[in-house]
């Protein structure tokens, strides 16, 4: 019995240093941004437009681009995730209806697939369009 015990003991360490070694990077934080005011008059490979909130994914660039149509004091925010790997994330334009376009720029993977949609905030709480997707 006095054996049993301590390698029972030893299972049970190595099993919960495994769990919380292979939980730890699939349990990673969305990349949250903040928009940034941009002077853009370009075009962009995949536009959608909403009452509330325009959003752009460019392609060559790796640009999220949002748009505030409203405005009412709340933000607006373009979500995405790749559909090829594991990150996640928002850009979030809190500048206002006045600022126009506004963007965050990332890095990601080129040939994955971006999902992607438009949310406005309001007073009952985010809204969201439905999703779309972009190869980069």
């Amino acid at each position: 019995m006095r054996k049993r015990i301590p390698a029972l003991l030893a299972a049970l360490a190595v099993s919960l240093f495994a769990v919380l070694g292979l939980a730890s990077p699939a349990a990673a934080a969305a990349e949250i941004n903040y928009a940034v005011d941009a002077d853009w008059t370009g075009s962009c490979t995949d536009r959608r437009y909403t009452p509330n909130v325009d959003g752009c994914v460019q392609a060559n660039g790796d640009d999220l681009w949002v748009k505030d149509n409203v405005a009412n004091g709340y933000g607006v925010k373009l979500r995405w995730y790749d559909e090829d790997g594991t990150r996640t994330g928002e850009c979030i334009d809190t500048l206002g209806q006045a600022k126009a376009w506004t963007y965050c720029n990332k890095d990601f993977t080129d040939g994955h697939d971006i999902r992607w949609s438009v949310c406005w905030d309001s007073s009952t709480g985010w809204d969201c369009s439905d999703w779309w997707t972009t190869r980069v």
